[in-house]
């Protein structure tokens, strides 16, 4: 016969391996996602993209990449405001080049659509969507970067 104390000690232990299961499973989950950043960033070299980037920019058309940036609603963060949501795209094709030194300004501007996680400028959160390499063609990503090239700095 099962006593009142063997009922609280069954509950109290499968209470117990809930926890830990929960526990294992988040740290898990924060493995993952460390491994994933990590991932990313080991992409970021001068040959990392390379091959993306030939055919991207094969015929890149600005006029597209600005109808895209207007599709995904990419002004919404990144041209209205006072720019402390995203990075402004004011000056971009000028800064692009400078922002890592181990990429030039079309490999960073890739890395940027693709990978956004890869490198956040600083004072800026993980807010862009990770998933336009997915949503988008490589000549499409080609156009969204002639279009962040055409920003340059006022004279």
């Amino acid at each position: 016969m099962t006593t009142p104390e063997d009922n609280s000690k069954a509950q109290r232990r499968r209470f117990v391996l809930a926890l830990v299961f929960t526990c294992i499973a988040i740290f898990a989950l924060l493995i993952a996602l460390l491994l994933r950043s990590e991932a990313a960033g080991e992409t970021a070299s001068s040959e990392a993209y390379r091959d993306q980037l030939a055919t991207a920019l094969a015929a890149p058309d600005w006029i597209i990449g600005e109808k895209l940036s207007a599709q995904y609603e990419c002004n919404a963060c990144h041209m209205e405001g006072d720019g402390s949501a995203a990075p402004l795209f004011a000056g971009l094709g000028d800064v692009a080049a400078t922002r890592r030194a181990e990429l030039d300004a079309e490999q960073y501007l890739y890395e940027a659509i693709v990978y956004p996680s890869a490198h956040l400028v600083a004072g800026y959160t993980d807010a862009m969507p990770n998933n336009y390499a997915d949503r988008l063609s490589l000549s499409e990503i080609g156009d969204l970067i002639a279009y962040l090239q055409t920003f340059r700095a006022e004279p």
